[in-house]
This record gives C-alpha cells, sequence and structure tokens, in this order.
C-alpha cells in the first residue's frame, strides 16, 4: 500500500472514530438528561399515611376526595364561622397538607374555615408522575367541587404555594367563577425557567448551560404536556372579575421576584403583588410574619365582603 493510500485510510479511520465519540457524548447527554428528568418528575418517597393532627388551635375532619382522572387525594377540614370566606391551602413541591398547618392556624385563628388536601404524587394522595402543577389542576378542581357541594354559598380562596400555586392557576380556567379569589404564592413563570434557574443553583457555570440544554430536548419525552406548563400562560384563564394577590421573595432563586412580576403584569387589572424584598422562596412568614398575615388575611376577608 502506497503512502498516500495509508494516510487516506488512517484518515477515514479517524474521522469515523471522532463521529463515533461524537454519538458516544451525544448519547450520553441526552440519556442522562433523561433520567435525570425522569427521577424529578416522579413521586419523592412511596405513599404513607398522614396522621389526624391533635391542634390546639381547632378540630381536623379527615376525609377523602377522588379526582376525575381517577387519583385519591387525602384532605382535612378545619371547620369556622359561616361568614367567613373559607381557604383552601395547596402545599408546595415535595411537602403535603401538613406543611401548611402553620398557615392555617393564622387562617382558623381568624374564623376562617380551612381545607387542605396533598396533592398527587405526595403523601397519602395516589399519583406517581409529578408534573409541577399541571395535572394537579384536577386535584384543586375536586376539592373546589366538594367544598361547594357542601357549603355552595360560603365563597372560598385558593390559597396555592409553589407547586400549589402553578395548580391553582392551571385549574383556575375551569374553576371560573366557583372560587372567589387566588393567593399565589412564589409561583414560577413556566416549566422552561424553573428549570433554568435549578440547573444555575446546581452545577457552575457553562456546564449548568448544557444540561438545561439536555432538559430541554427531553422534556417532551418525560412529560407529555411540557409544552403547556406555563403558569403565566394560563394565569389569563382567571376571569377579570376574581382578585389576585401574588406573594413573592425577593431573594428567590427558584421562582424569582420578575417571574412573579410578569405574572402580575399579564392580569394586573384585578391582581396585586406583595414583593417581600429580604425573603428567600418559601421564606416570606419567616423574613416578615406581621406584613405576611396582615396582607393575606385583609385579602382573604375582602374577597369573603364581595359576595355579601
Amino acid at each position: 500500500m502506497t503512502q498516500p493510500a495509508q494516510k487516506s485510510k488512517l484518515g477515514k479511520w479517524l474521522r469515523r472514530f471522532a463521529a463515533a465519540t461524537l454519538l458516544l457524548i451525544v448519547a450520553s447527554w441526552l440519556i442522562s438528561a433523561w433520567v435525570f428528568a425522569h427521577q424529578m418528575t416522579r413521586r419523592r418517597s412511596p405513599l404513607f399515611a398522614e396522621n389526624v393532627p391533635a391542634l390546639a388551635w381547632g378540630s381536623v375532619e379527615a376525609f377523602r376526595l377522588d379526582t376525575l382522572d381517577g387519583q385519591h387525594l387525602g384532605a382535612w377540614l378545619v371547620p369556622g364561622r359561616t361568614d367567613k370566606s373559607a381557604v383552601l391551602l395547596l402545599h408546595g413541591i415535595g411537602a403535603n397538607r401538613s406543611s401548611c398547618l402553620r398557615e392555617a392556624q393564622m387562617l382558623a385563628t381568624a374564623g376562617h374555615p380551612v381545607l387542605l388536601i396533598t396533592l398527587r404524587a405526595h403523601g397519602d394522595s395516589t399519583g406517581d408522575e409529578n408534573d409541577f402543577g399541571y395535572s394537579a389542576r384536577h386535584d384543586v378542581a375536586a376539592a373546589v367541587a366538594w367544598w361547594k357541594q357542601q357549603h355552595p354559598n360560603q365563597p372560598l380562596v385558593v390559597w396555592g404555594q409553589s407547586l400549589g400555586a402553578a395548580a391553582a392557576i392551571f385549574a383556575a380556567g375551569d374553576l371560573g367563577h366557583k372560587v372567589q379569589g387566588y393567593v399565589l404564592e412564589c409561583p414560577y413563570q413556566d416549566l422552561h425557567t424553573a428549570t433554568r434557574n435549578r440547573t444555575r443553583l446546581m452545577l457552575p457555570e457553562g456546564v449548568e448551560l448544557v444540561a438545561y440544554c439536555g432538559l430541554r430536548c427531553v422534556a417532551p419525552l418525560v412529560l407529555s404536556d411540557a409544552s403547556k406548563i406555563s403558569p403565566y400562560d394560563a394565569a389569563t384563564g382567571i376571569p377579570d372579575s376574581i382578585p389576585v394577590l401574588i406573594l413573592a421573595g425577593g431573594q428567590d432563586p427558584y421562582a424569582r421576584p420578575e417571574e412573579a412580576q410578569a405574572i402580575h403584569e399579564r392580569i394586573k387589572a384585578h391582581c396585586t403583588l406583595a414583593l417581600f424584598e429580604q425573603a428567600g422562596h418559601m421564606q416570606l412568614a419567616k423574613a416578615d410574619p406581621g406584613r405576611y398575615s396582615t396582607t393575606v388575611l385583609e385579602f382573604v376577608d375582602a374577597c369573603g365582603k364581595t359576595r355579601e
């Protein structure tokens, strides 16, 4: 074999090796992204019992709810005054209804009935997939339907925290005027923004962008409704006559304040934004407990008065 022929053969082999190496790198990148995305969108712990707490400030009635798409949810009711608006509390990701007892105490002490549910894929509720509140819109709808069946003339406000805020927004278009107000605490703007925020927090600069791009690529394979997971877009489904209160932390790295501001801007005709400048994600009550409780209670009371 002549020297030029040998060089040509070596060149072809090197090109094939480079192509195979690149293919392997891309495949590993996408597989790793899929594994991570799949893990993040599945329930974090097996289904477990949520025992009824003994409360010094109220009694608790435990029951179960069935959703239209076949999930079974754990729920508690803390009864209150019939002349006060009730509040449906929705917890954040990785939590359950027990995580909202502090807020429930604040409301119950002021006389408001409080309904707490555990969203699908959490706690003692069924479900394996966590699509960041999109499917949980059915959970919100089931809770609202139960309340309206039991108390058709008593106003209801939905208070969602983080994941729960997204679930409330996604449900709003179908709920219409069954709900008299929304409190949205630390809502994220959309799935892509939430993913980018987390890659920035978890990974070094440069690496996080590569990881984010991989997650963008595999998102439709992991969540069939990935393109619809946008509280920013869904917020316009809240009727213009229904008041909305958005609570946001100025130091929140997971749901940045500009995301809350964007949602507020979308529905500002009937929305109020309360920004807690020094608060991180879900740390608003800790940063300024007095302002937190006053802001929420005044809003909830006002929502009840709109029906009088």
